[in-house]
């Protein structure tokens, strides 16, 4: 199991399709401009982009209030504390930050300490954890993942601009947006729009209904329950009407 300090520090559920994001968010993380950024704007962008996980927990807490009173070391030191004590493997990116916030306020040894923790991420789990996750490794084979929502948003507006989701508004019906092997179905109901994800499976689309809990658009609302069901109706009729075989999850 993950070796954990706290008892109440236990690793979210994370789905199938939450795993198969890693390669799309770390793409979209390339692409991102890099900037030489003071050590204040480094740890706020940490912050902002820190998993929701640890929002409740002391030393991300103090860390917002060090920064608040403009305490860029304390600040540095407390994410340093979250990551030792809840032995979760944080990104190269997260420690590069660090490092590179200790440097320019001459802090060496701390400095060092957040560049080795990068080489411990790689001799643990052999392998790169994109930023804005963090990975948690119960056995050699086994891990999870906490995700930034801040980055998973960010993933959402891109992948919504490329299937052009906004036409979709005042087109009622179920749409289908594939990516490969997997897509979303875009579900339009009076001007709302709710996403299932789906991957392709030996008998049709494996569809992630059990993720569905929300409206996506035109801004996210709760679904009630029988406005889920009227959604599965509505999947339903669209699979008999096209020919598309379906699997739901739930």
């Amino acid at each position: 199991m993950c070796s954990e300090t706290r008892p109440n520090a236990k690793p979210e559920n994370v789905s199938g399709n939450s795993k198969r994001q890693t390669v799309k968010l770390f793409n979209f993380i390339k692409r991102q401009s890099k900037t030489d950024f003071s050590p204040e704007q480094t740890i706020r962008r940490l912050v902002d982009y820190m998993p929701d996980f640890y929002k409740t927990q002391r030393q991300f807490i103090n860390c917002v209030e060090f920064l608040e009173n403009r305490e860029w070391e304390l600040a540095l030191d407390s994410l340093i504390e979250l990551a030792d004590e809840t032995e979760h493997y944080f990104s190269e990116d997260f420690w590069l930050g660090l490092a590179d916030s200790a440097d320019k306020m001459n802090l060496t040894d701390k400095a060092n300490y957040c560049r080795k923790q990068i080489k411990r991420n790689v001799e643990d789990i052999k392998s790169k954890t994109p930023f804005g996750w963090t990975t948690i490794k119960f056995d050699d084979t086994h891990f999870q993942h906490h995700i930034s929502e801040k980055l998973k948003e960010e993933w959402a507006t891109e992948r919504r601009e490329k299937d052009k989701v906004q036409e979709l508004l005042t087109k009622e019906g179920v749409h289908l947006k594939s990516h490969g092997r997997s897509g979303f179905l875009y579900i339009t109901e009076n001007g709302k729009i709710a996403e299932v994800e789906f991957e392709l499976g030996m008998n049709g689309l494996i569809l992630y209904f059990n993720s569905l809990t929300n409206w996506s658009l035109p801004t996210k609302q709760t679904l009630t329950a029988d406005e889920k069901q009227k959604i599965k109706i509505d999947i339903n009729n669209w699979s008999t009407k096209t020919k598309n075989a379906i699997e739901f999850d739930d």
